[in-house]
């Protein structure tokens, strides 16, 4: 009785210790049913538990009259304009595409303005929006490379501006274009069996695809055969749009001369007496004088005569400094703007003027697309009328990037940069004028946007003497000299600064701390090395009179102009 219990007893340890055992490879072969299962299941069914996806909500089109826009085979954050079956895009697309289109808000009038014409749309080119305006791709076509297609259910544009490899496949049956990675996400549309499908990238289990009525997707790679890839045929019917280079050859070297009335014409034979190695002098002759576009002008042909003759070419300032005008009422009306480039043309033809120099100041934000696009027009005036045009510009801050330097530097044959006021009257504290930083930081990030054979530097003739008294900071605009004779008058000496690259002094008197950086030769030859070392076309001056003698020397040291377009010496000014 005793041996069939022990019996049973091995018997029951032998069946527990399979029982693990069972239990895995039952847990395996289950697993294995169901991977076989789910196989088969993605066979007969690609779709997997995917419905039908809202196709206005994948494309983010929320009402009748708004388009999708496929850029580049990427849905663009932009909607286009779907009116009375065609497509408008927004004219920030548009000059994506060609950076030439202008809208005139005030008499409701679209340009494309190239380097040799401005071409206005049609009224059916454009469309207002509210306060945006959308333009015909038809119409952009004409001036840009690039191509487009269109498709309804939902309103979509597809457009195209980069060509490369077209790598495409062939959908197999219940092959479904699917709106992520996972064949149970909603289904974009169901692939007709060998329909040939443009792959845009590919991993181990899907491919993001897009289908020849523009639709991007993803689909099962199991569902893909007969891949094959092919060149894109590039869409480059359009020249390029190229602007003539500038009249003038190697270096400029231009000084402004402040001219207020019409009897400061008399001095430049006192301008002419100081200077030597100058090519340009630039005058400030010229103002905007009403909101009509006319100008203000105390030109003179003797002064201009005898500027040739001392071989200095003359390019006439035009500002807009009065105040009896408002410079964006006159440039974003067409036919105020264009009153305002034909009359400061004729003028400069009138006079025998070799160019004209915008120094527009304190402009609105708001005016900047029509600034851009004063220049663009008065560029193609002057080209034809063999005038160098050139735009005084701020030190580049975020805060001044609409004066749109970009386009300033494709259609300007110069830019200027007002290279100091980096401390005003209005500043707040003691400072530079122009610091060696102040001045690279402009040179630098003007560079960023226009190249560096059209960019002049303007370094300043003038101080500014400082004074605090009482916790009252104040100051006085003084020449080189009178900053030197200051310095003298008071027993003080300056010394090199390091960090602004200029002489300085700070000191004490009847209970005034005075200070003040110095303009002189080696500030200036400080900053001449920066403009050099980056190859800019030319220094300016602001303004004749203002310097020492010396510094002319230490000018044509960095800049020597060509004798024929220069004073050689000022004797021979004489």
């Amino acid at each position: 009785m005793r041996d069939y219990r022990e019996r049973g007893n091995r018997v029951r340890k032998h069946r527990q210790s399979y029982l693990p055992v069972l239990i895995a490879v039952v847990l395996i072969i289950i697993v294995i049913i169901i991977s076989l299962l789910n196989g088969f299941f993605d066979e007969i069914a690609p779709s997997g538990t995917g419905k039908e996806a809202d196709l206005n909500a994948v494309f983010g089109v929320t009402s009748q009259t708004e388009a999708a826009i496929i850029y580049n085979k990427e849905l663009s954050d932009q909607k286009a304009l779907y009116v009375n079956g065609g497509f408008f895009l927004p004219i920030s697309m548009a000059n994506d595409l060609a950076d030439i289109f202008y809208y005139d808000q005030v008499e409701n009038r679209l340009f494309a303005t190239t380097a040799s014409a401005s071409n206005e749309a049609s009224p059916s080119d454009f469309i207002l929006n509210g306060d945006t305006v959308c333009v015909s791709p038809a119409f952009i076509r004409k001036f840009a490379n690039f191509s487009f297609e269109t498709a309804e259910n939902p309103q979509r544009i597809f457009i195209q501006t980069e060509w490369g490899q077209k790598n495409t496949a062939t959908a197999t049956k219940k092959a479904y274009l699917k709106a992520a990675e996972d064949n149970r996400s909603d289904n974009l549309r169901k692939l007709e069996e060998g329909e040939v499908i443009e792959i845009i990238s590919s991993n181990t289990a899907f491919s993001k695809c897009i289908t020849e009525d523009h639709l991007i997707g993803y689909v099962d790679n199991k569902r893909l055969e007969g891949h094959s890839s092919q060149e894109e045929a590039v869409v480059n019917d359009v020249p390029p749009i190229t602007y003539p280079a500038p009249l003038m050859q190697g270096n400029i070297v231009l000084g402004w001369h402040n001219v207020t009335n019409d009897t400061a014409n008399s001095m430049l034979s006192d301008v002419l007496a100081r200077v030597h190695g100058m090519n340009v002098i630039c005058p400030t002759w010229f103002t905007i004088s009403d909101n009509e576009g006319n100008v203000t002008s105390i030109a003179s042909e003797s002064y201009v005569s005898q500027a040739h003759q001392a071989g200095l070419k003359v390019w006439g300032l035009l500002d807009n400094f009065t105040g009896e005008a408002d410079t964006e009422a006159v440039l974003s009306r067409t036919t105020t703007r264009r009153n305002l480039e034909s009359r400061i043309v004729n003028l400069a033809l009138q006079y025998g003027l070799d160019g004209i120099n915008i120094d527009f100041e304190q402009l609105p934000a708001t005016a900047g697309d029509d600034f851009a696009q004063f220049l663009r027009e008065l560029s193609i005036i002057c080209h034809s009328q063999n005038l160098v045009l050139s735009s005084d510009n701020y030190v580049p801050k975020e805060y001044t990037n609409y004066y749109r330097r970009d386009i300033q530097g494709r259609v300007c044959d110069y830019l200027i940069i007002m290279g100091y006021d980096e401390h005003t009257s209005n500043s707040g504290e003691a400072g530079s004028v122009a610091s060696i930083s102040f001045v690279t930081e402009g040179i630098v990030n003007t560079l960023k946007d226009v190249p560096a054979q059209k960019v002049i530097n303007g370094i300043p003739f003038y101080t500014r003497r400082w004074a605090l008294e009482n916790g009252v900071l104040s100051s006085a605009v003084l020449s080189m000299s009178d900053a030197a004779t200051f310095l003298s008058d008071n027993g003080v000496s300056a010394s090199w600064d390091d960090t602004t690259c200029q002489n300085m002094a700070v000191f004490e008197k009847n209970g005034v701390t005075h200070s003040i950086w110095l303009e002189d030769s080696q500030s200036i030859s400080a900053k001449l090395s920066v403009m050099k070392n980056n190859n800019l076309a030319g220094v300016a001056c602001w303004r004749l009179l203002m310097e020492t003698p010396d510094i002319w020397d230490v000018i044509s040291a960095y800049y020597p102009v060509s004798a024929e377009a220069s004073i050689p010496s000022a004797e021979a000014a004489k």
